[in-house]
This record gives C-alpha cells, sequence and structure tokens, in this order.
C-alpha cells in the first residue's frame, strides 16, 4: 500500500494518576453488557463468507472509534471490525478491571468469551487481532485460550496477562507471528516488565518487535508504519498460499 500521507490520532492513552494533584473520584469497571453490542460495531464492510477478519481492541475508557482509524491503512482485503468492551469505565469502556489485580482473571475472561462467541456468529473467520493496552491484554488472551483460529496478533502498549494458561505449552510448540509495538517511556510499563513482555513473546510467538524510544503510552508513526508492514505481509503470504 502506499505511504499514508497523515497518520490517525494516537489511541486515547489509559489513564495515569496525577500523584501531585486532589484524590480522584472512585471510577468503577462494572458489567455493561452480556456479549458484544452489534450497535457498537464499527466494519470496513459487512463480512461474507471465506472472508478473513480482524479485530480491533481499544484500551481503557475509550470506545469502537479510537483504533478504527488504523483501518484505512491496512489491506483492502483483510476486513476490519473495532469493537466496544463489556465493562463501562467513566464515559469509556472497558476489557478488564483497573487497576489490575493479577489473582482475578474474571472480567478478563468474560471479555474473551464475548469475543469468541460473537465470532462464531460471524460470516467470516476472525484470524488477527490488534489491541491497544487493555486490548493488547485481550489479544494475548484470546491467543492463549486457543479458541480462534488466529493466524496473528498485534498488541501495542501491553503485556500479557500473568500466570499460565493450558493453551501456553500448546503455543510454545506451535507458535503464531506476533508483532509487539511499544514506547521505551511508557510510564506504565517500565524495563522490567518489557523484559518479562519480551521473554514470553520469544518463548510463544514467532516475535516482531518495534521500539519507539520516546514513545510513551501511545502508538506513533514507527510503531503505525512497523504495524502496517507486519500486517501487509502476513496478509500477501496467505494470499500467496491460496
Amino acid at each position: 500500500m502506499d505511504e499514508p500521507e497523515t497518520t490517525p490520532a494516537a489511541p486515547q492513552s489509559d489513564p495515569v494518576g496525577d500523584l501531585g494533584g486532589p484524590a480522584a473520584p472512585v471510577v468503577r469497571v462494572e458489567r455493561a453488557t452480556d456479549g458484544i453490542d452489534p450497535a457498537a460495531e464499527r466494519w470496513t464492510r459487512p463480512p461474507r463468507e471465506g472472508d478473513r477478519i480482524a479485530v480491533l481492541l481499544h484500551g481503557l475508557g475509550s470506545n469502537e472509534d479510537d483504533l478504527f482509524s488504523f483501518a484505512r491503512f491496512l489491506p483492502r482485503d483483510l476486513v476490519l471490525v473495532s469493537l466496544r468492551g463489556i465493562f463501562s469505565y467513566g464515559p469509556g469502556w472497558a476489557w478488564l478491571d483497573f487497576p489490575i489485580d493479577p489473582r482475578d482473571r474474571e472480567k478478563l475472561t468474560a471479555s474473551a468469551v464475548a469475543i469468541e462467541e460473537w465470532a462464531a456468529a460471524q460470516a467470516g473467520t476472525v484470524v488477527g487481532a490488534i489491541g491497544f493496552s487493555q486490548g493488547a491484554i485481550l489479544t494475548y488472551e484470546l491467543l492463549r485460550r486457543r479458541v480462534l483460529p488466529l493466524e496473528w496478533i498485534a498488541p501495542l502498549s501491553g503485556a500479557p496477562f500473568p500466570g499460565a494458561l493450558p493453551g501456553d505449552a500448546e503455543l510454545a510448540a506451535d507458535p503464531v507471528p506476533a508483532f509487539w509495538g511499544h514506547g521505551g517511556a511508557d510510564p506504565l510499563f517500565g524495563p522490567e516488565v518489557g523484559e518479562l513482555t519480551r521473554a514470553w513473546m520469544r518463548e510463544h510467538t514467532v516475535l516482531t518487535e518495534e521500539l519507539s524510544p520516546a514513545l510513551g503510552h501511545g502508538v506513533d508513526e514507527q510503531v503505525l508504519g512497523a504495524l502496517i508492514g507486519f500486517v501487509e505481509a502476513h496478509e500477501a503470504h496467505e494470499a500467496q498460499q491460496a
């Protein structure tokens, strides 16, 4: 595809507390819908039988409009859909708790199940997942659960949820291509988390990493350009095999 003249607005960052100001009101993550809300789906086009679908998963407090701006840069043969989290968080939406409790996977599991059930009802097949922050955590979880036939994932500014899953051993034996884009100045993911994430991905995926040294918790032109190249290369390979 042609090099984009402009890049989309960066995804809305998950909130970081203002430690120097007054205490913020408590915002709770609460269940809002039984499953994926069909009225909140944003598609590049309606899917047909045999279509390849990739899902776009937003971060905490955002919505289905956030990552949809990426769609115009990605391969047109790939049907893209941006979904809304099943939990409310203030005026926006979420996929799991905030702050995250590493001992409690309940909300993350509920979000994964909601997407798996939604995917089973679609005309095409969900083969890829792109997620930012909380959405990134969910892309890992969908891959690790081994329910969807994911051929690739692209977590941006996010790490796998702590703890092992039964599907991890199978994934290590048959790793899936993964793009990991993140910033070297991300206040939510320090060097230790970065090293742990890198080690996990090298063990369980075929990793393509793009580190933007000055980037905080977001997506810049460098990461977006590398993401586009990753998805284009994978989809071109699949088209040649068809």
